[in-house]
């Protein structure tokens, strides 16, 4: 049994090459036979870059649960055609965690490029507006024209493919239908200004999906139109935004109605989708105004996304936000002091309708100096404040969310450069406090976290070889316990034979863990990596080994497990690439 599913998982995937590999010629022919090469004889014929490579991953421990399959698999490729200037861009990917069940994964696209024009082949995406059709790819066609003052997209494809449920494998899969959309792109304009209208629509086939046990999964339909503009002036000023209005029907099993009540954007949705009576329509929208000058730029940004406002389009994006953002960016003393800002605001509840409100506030501060070619200094702050509101409910202090965290970092180095020598002395310190104001919660949320490390490393310039020594020191303290580690790591890399093409890396660490419950453990880690380059193949060889010594008081803390041992865990992969 176990040879014959070997069998049949090598012939998918002989048969997956095979069926890419056809695409991209094919591709290649069409496009090549459908252009009007002007240029035919000032132009090469055909150049071709790119890589292809895979590789192999061993794993073993002798934890009781494992967290990682004992073997993983990766094919990939990477080409860059051009035929006459014809570019012609593809890539695939085939890996056994690609797809839900036990089949290898792959994706084939091509975006051929010529002049003002692009073309999408296969698995591709385009981005439209960030909030109509952003982030999602599809399997279909789609093209981008670009001539001129006009700006043109479209496409047509496959959003989501379908998953019956599964029953066979012992874990419960959720079913999903398939979705089609396609959705447009016109407008007019450059890179300084520009104004577009968009256009997208998406809906489920509710008979794709095989639903066995009946799991209740709903089919939805959308329709978003929208509009992004940029403007610059006097070359200092850009003023750039997005507006959407969607209407999306949630379950294309509710009953269907045949008026509606609404403004403008609400009966134009209506002419252009069925409406039922999970059907909704709302709004989004985002513009910000920044200013540059030679030394110094800032930005100020608004967003706001109502409630219940969704494009299948984006497949990520939040509502029921509003969102007020300032970003400063500052270079003195020619350069060698940048000063960077930041600051936000946000809350939700929009509609007044929720039993509370959350406001986040959070800002960011980062300094970089570099007053010597030798010297550099950097510090960073960031701060987060997260204060629940009341909304249609009154909240008391021991339910109401209240937190303040606070992150200071401290990163400066000091490097010494010689001709056969170069020294290099880094380090960090960082503390982050995080000050829980409810009284119920502070007890156990309120903490203190210290992280610290130094480094030395030496190099010789003419062997290629350099070692590293380096400790670090965390203490970790929330309410009456406290948690330290410190430990050392040491390592070594080095460039050998005649022309430098054999790397060689080797690391280990020692770490001792420090608890207020009384036990002290410890960890070793070794890892090393060997890696060959040879023309245009290179073969990259990497292991990693942990140990962690038996501590019987992790018996007492972990009854569920029939015996604690010491924990070994090993790790070995193996890639090859060639680039061509």
């Amino acid at each position: 049994m176990r040879e014959k599913y070997f069998s049949t998982n090598s012939e998918v995937k002989i048969q997956a090459i095979k069926i890419a590999f056809s695409l991209f010629l094919g591709g290649l022919f069409f496009v090549a036979n459908g252009q009007n090469l002007q240029e035919i004889g000032k132009i090469k014929a055909f150049k071709l870059h790119g890589n292809i490579g895979a590789s192999a991953t061993y794993y073993t421990s002798n934890e009781a649960v494992s967290t990682r399959p004992p073997w993983s698999w990766n094919v990939y490729g990477n080409f860059s055609p051009e035929v006459y200037g014809i570019a012609l861009p593809a890539s695939f990917v085939i890996n056994q965690f690609g797809n839900s069940y036990t089949l290898p994964f792959a994706q084939f696209g091509i975006s051929p490029t010529y002049k003002w024009a692009k073309l999408h082949i296969g698995y591709r995406s385009i981005r439209m507006s960030p909030l109509v059709f952003d982030g999602q790819s599809f399997k279909g066609a789609g093209i981008e024209l670009n001539p001129g003052i006009i700006r043109f997209a479209a496409f047509y494809g496959r959003l989501n493919k379908k998953i019956d449920e599964d029953t066979i494998a012992g874990r419960f899969t959720q079913p999903q239908f398939s979705r089609i959309g396609y959705g447009a792109k016109i407008g007019v304009g450059n890179r300084r200004h520009y104004f577009d209208l968009i256009y997208f629509y998406a809906k489920d086939d509710t008979t794709s999906a095989s639903v066995i046990n009946k799991t209740k999964i709903q089919s939805q339909e959308n329709t978003v139109l929208g509009a992004s503009f940029k403007t610059t002036i006097i070359k200092k000023f850009i003023l750039e935004g997005d507006l959407a209005a969607s209407g999306i029907t949630d379950d294309l099993s509710s009953t269907r109605v045949d008026s509606i009540k609404g403004g403008l954007f609400e009966n134009i949705l209506f002419r252009l989708m069925p409406f039922n009576t999970s059907t909704s329509v709302h709004f989004g929208g985002q513009a910000s105004l920044s200013f540059a000058l030679k030394n110094y730029n800032t930005s100020l940004g608004y967003r706001r996304v109502e409630p219940g406002f969704k494009s299948l389009g984006t497949p990520y994006m939040q509502n029921d936000v509003e969102l007020i953002n300032w970003a400063n960016n500052l270079n003195l003393i020619k350069g060698k002091v940048n000063i960077s800002a930041s600051a936000s605001n946000q809350h939700n509840n929009l509609n007044k309708n929720l039993t509370s409100q959350l406001n986040t506030f959070v800002s960011s501060l980062n300094v970089n100096a570099t007053p010597d070619p030798k010297v550099n200094l950097n510090f960073d702050y960031s701060g987060y404040l997260i204060n629940q509101k009341d909304g249609t409910m009154k909240l008391g202090d021991s339910i109401r969310l209240n937190q303040q965290v606070h992150q200071f970092g401290l990163s400066p180095s000091y490097s010494i450069f010689k001709s056969t020598l170069t020294h290099t002395i880094s380090g960090n310190i960082s503390y982050m406090m995080l000050n829980d104001k409810n009284p119920a919660t502070a007890p156990t949320t309120s903490s203190h976290n210290l992280s610290s490390f130094v480094d030395y490393t030496i190099g010789l310039a003419k062997s290629g070889i350099s070692l590293s020594v380096g400790g670090s020191y965390n203490n970790y303290v929330q309410d009456t316990n406290r948690y330290s580690t410190y430990g050392v790591n040491v390592g070594s890399s080095g460039m050998f034979l005649k022309k430098q093409n054999l790397n060689v890396q080797l690391t280990a660490g020692y770490m001792i863990n420090q608890s207020s419950f009384g036990n002290t453990e410890s960890n070793l880690t070794v890892s090393g990596s060997v890696g060959y380059r040879y023309n245009k193949h290179s073969i990259t060889l990497n292991a990693n080994y942990i140990y962690t010594p038996y501590n019987p008081i992790n018996e007492v803390i972990e009854k569920a497990m029939s015996k604690v041992v010491a924990s070994q865990n090993l790790m070995v992969s193996l890639a090859y690439n060639y680039s061509f």
